[in-house]
């Protein structure tokens, strides 16, 4: 958890929802929809540092904010980024864009990967600029297993879903965006249906994808349910409601584009739910293949219904590949400690 001394400055809004007002930290929220690296954000950025009387800048992302980051050093603050994947090997990928960018990754005190898939993609990106190394130490996701556990009370969620005490749930849970994929996992659903016909599908979440979805599944004849927006309170027992959790997604833009990690696949693992995800980037390391779920080629729809049909006829095997994925999280991604080279950092 985020300590008392520590302010976050972001968007009031993302796809309409509000910044949550209980998070126990100061937030400073921007009217627009988005933070640019412009001058008024710099301005912003200083005023709310000298606000909390701090000369420590952390980035949430890259790509495009984290580009202030040499102004910001040459005006006597340091400054650190988390890296999730995409927003540094797509404007990488583009030679104007690709020097500011390593630019500001080369002058950062410290960077915060949250997989090795990648860090390998940063230190390729910096080599290809001929850029320096700044510090670097993976920062993998935190979960709170308090929260997430596979003991939550799942009774309010089944019934609000409109599912019987029988039916099998496979779980879609995030931002309804193309890349996230829950277009695949329609697709490939009637294949599960026709095999386990107790299974259940939900799709939760929401996004700029959310009326096509619909849409699709109509046509597909695919029931899935859509429950929308899930709160922050709703989400451990939702993820402890499912029998399995589905993640297809993929690499775009000929591996540009990869999943980071996959936070979504951490949750539903501490929630002792086994996950059948696509491979994308750091997607094999949230999921460890044949041990707490199966990671596929999603874009195939045989090897995507084969996964989820296999841990809902299986039992057995989907209780082991459960238990297996909570000992993962509380081995890998446990919220008790920070890593060492950011609270040296901090300071």
């Amino acid at each position: 958890t985020l300590s008392p001394s520590v302010a976050v400055l972001a968007p009031r809004t993302r796809d309409g929802k509000q910044l949550p007002s209980d998070l126990g930290y100061p937030v400073t929220g921007f009217a627009k929809p988005s933070l640019f690296p412009t001058s008024q954000t710099l301005r912003l950025i200083e005023e709310t540092a000298a606000r909390y009387a701090t000369g420590h800048i952390l980035f949430g992302t890259p790509w495009p904010l984290a580009l202030l980051g040499p102004a910001l050093k040459q005006r006597g603050y340091s400054y650190a980024s988390v890296i999730h994947g995409a927003e540094t090997t797509v404007p990488g990928a583009i030679p104007g864009l690709a020097r500011l960018v390593t630019a500001s990754l080369a002058q950062a005190d410290l960077l915060l990967p949250v997989s090795h898939y990648t860090a390998d993609r940063v230190r390729a990106l910096l080599d290809k600029q001929d850029q320096p190394h700044p510090p670097m130490e993976r920062l993998p996701a935190r979960v709170d297993l308090d929260r997430f556990h596979p003991h939550a009370d799942t009774r309010r969620v089944r019934a609000d879903l409109g599912l019987r005490n029988s039916d099998k749930m496979v779980l879609s849970f995030g931002r309804l965006a193309r890349r996230k994929g829950a277009h695949r996992l329609i697709k490939a659903w009637p294949a599960v249906a026709a095999a386990v016909p107790e299974a259940a599908l939900v799709i939760a979440g929401t996004g700029p994808r959310t009326r096509y979805l619909k849409r699709l599944a109509r046509d597909e004849e695919v029931a899935a349910v859509f429950p929308g927006q899930i709160s922050e309170r709703q989400a451990p027992a939702l993820f402890a409601s499912a029998s399995v959790f589905a993640f297809p997604v993929v690499d775009r833009w000929f591996g540009l584009e990869g999943e980071g990690l996959g936070i979504v696949l951490v949750e539903a693992q501490a929630a002792g739910v086994p996950c059948v995800t696509g491979r994308s980037g750091g997607t094999p390391e949230a999921v460890i293949d044949g041990v707490t779920g199966f990671v596929v080629k999603a874009s195939d729809r045989r090897s995507l219904s084969e996964g989820m049909t296999a841990l809902l006829r299986d039992e057995a095997l989907a209780q082991r590949m459960g238990l297996a994925g909570r000992r993962h999280v509380t081995t890998n991604f446990s919220d008790r400690t920070l890593p060492g080279a950011l609270l040296e950092w901090l300071g």
